[in-house]
């Protein structure tokens, strides 16, 4: 299934990136997104609902 993943970054240039992704791709994109965006202020959105990262940017929880 094709999902959408939005990146939104206050501190970053451009502040959101939308991606459409499969869902199996959710989460290693995740990853790395938090690890190369350590220590922003960052959210992260899929289908337009919220998810939970923890303090690497890896996804808390099931999508």
């Amino acid at each position: 299934m094709i999902r959408e993943l939005k990146f939104t970054n206050s501190d970053a240039t451009p502040k959101t990136v939308i991606l459409k992704v499969e869902t199996e791709a959710v989460a290693p994109i995740m990853s790395w997104y938090g690890g190369y965006h350590s220590g922003d202020r960052y959210t992260v959105h899929v289908d337009c609902v919220k998810v939970e990262k923890d303090q690497n940017g890896e996804l808390l929880g099931a999508i």
